[in-house]
């Protein structure tokens, strides 16, 4: 029989930044689906700093 290893358990910088790479990965998968692109002025005008935009680009 095998024994499992022990499961790390995740920073919450670990946690915060996979959750944000999810949410951003949902947002531009709609924007496309909807606008057929990611209008990224639209964003800009809605609140979203630039550096959360830049993540997004490479999500």
């Amino acid at each position: 029989m095998k024994a499992t290893t022990k499961r790390r358990a995740k920073s919450e910088a670990e946690l915060l930044d996979h959750a944000t790479n999810n949410l951003l990965r949902g947002l531009k998968r709609d924007m496309q689906k909807k606008d057929g692109r990611v209008d990224y002025d639209k964003l800009r005008k809605d609140g979203y700093s630039d550096r959360l935009l830049t993540r997004l680009e490479q999500a």
